[in-house]
């Protein structure tokens, strides 16, 4: 999560679509696709899923974060769960666990909270053990 900017004014809109023309074709391919796949499936079938997934994602945020939702990073004690602060960028928002979990539930909210590179990090150790995975 981010701290959200102010929305782009129309003019700004419009340069950044040109700029980005090749990213809003696949964009436009991509959610004509979605659409379609949507209404085969049913869209009221996917909203009823979306609406029990965002239920659960409610009742884990209360369960395993203190706040139920995102924090500023330095708001967050643990190190391994802190988001990575770009240069010049926004500041990027990040989960602090609520205290007295039980391990295996902590370790499970852990995994959930992780920021992106902290996951991935540790979804290489998983696959190719303690190195960085390349063979050189």
């Amino acid at each position: 999560a981010r701290d959200r900017p102010p929305p782009p004014s129309p003019e700004q809109i419009r340069r950044l679509r040109a700029w980005n023309s090749l990213d809003w074709a696949l964009y436009s391919h991509l959610n004509r696709s979605f659409w379609r796949r949507a209404e085969k499936f049913g869209i009221a079938r996917l909203r009823a899923e979306v609406s029990e997934l965002r239920q659960r994602r409610r009742l884990l945020a209360g369960r395993c974060l203190r706040g139920g939702g995102p924090v500023p990073a330095t708001a967050i004690p643990d190190g391994n769960l802190r988001p990575f602060q770009p240069p010049g960028g926004g500041k990027v928002l990040g989960f602090a666990l609520r205290e007295g979990l039980e391990p295996r539930e902590r370790e499970l909210c852990a995994r959930m909270a992780m920021p992106e590179l902290q996951y991935k990090d540790l979804l290489e150790r998983a696959q190719f053990g303690g190195g960085n995975g390349s063979s050189g």
